[in-house]
């Protein structure tokens, strides 16, 4: 088995240096993270497909064989739905920043732009140091596309 990394909402991966429980389960890992109640957390694993998937506290993590095993640990009762290029995800909390989301769906941060879709206005982009609500009405949707090169241009 490889490593197993544990994040918060922040999505900076750190290893568990600690003795890793058999069997892995969601209560395990969020004590790992640090949880005094686990009880109290939502434990997402990220899967290798880049599926996000929630773990019950007794429920087992799912495990491909030798690659590092990713989870997020969020201080949290409740998770929020949302979609970016048409990839549905599960959060721990209620805000996400706009360089996390670029992470969950594997683009740079820094070379592409991520806007919400407004059904009334225009789409808002969305920097990768602002944070989006997601527990306004409804399902919010994203959309990611290449910045625009400014290279060349002339003021």
């Amino acid at each position: 088995m490889g490593k197993v990394l544990i994040a918060g909402e922040d999505l900076q991966f750190k290893p568990a240096y600690e003795s890793i429980p058999e069997p892995l389960t969601g209560e395990s890992i969020a004590k790992l993270a640090g949880a005094a109640d686990p009880n109290e957390c939502i434990v997402i694993q990220w899967l290798p497909d880049g599926h996000l998937e929630t773990l019950r506290p007794d429920e087992k993590a799912h495990f491909d064989g030798g690659s590092d095993q990713r989870f997020i640990v969020f201080h949290s009762s409740s998770t929020y739905m949302f979609e970016v290029d048409e990839q549905r995800f599960e959060w721990g909390t209620s805000k996400i920043r706009g360089d996390v989301i670029k992470k969950l769906i594997g683009i740079d941060p820094t070379q592409y732009g991520v806007w919400q879709q407004n059904n009334v206005g225009e789409d808002k982009l969305i920097d990768n140091d602002k944070f989006v609500d997601l527990q306004e009405q409804g399902l919010e949707i994203f959309f990611t596309a290449k910045k625009e090169s400014t290279e060349g241009a002339t003021l």
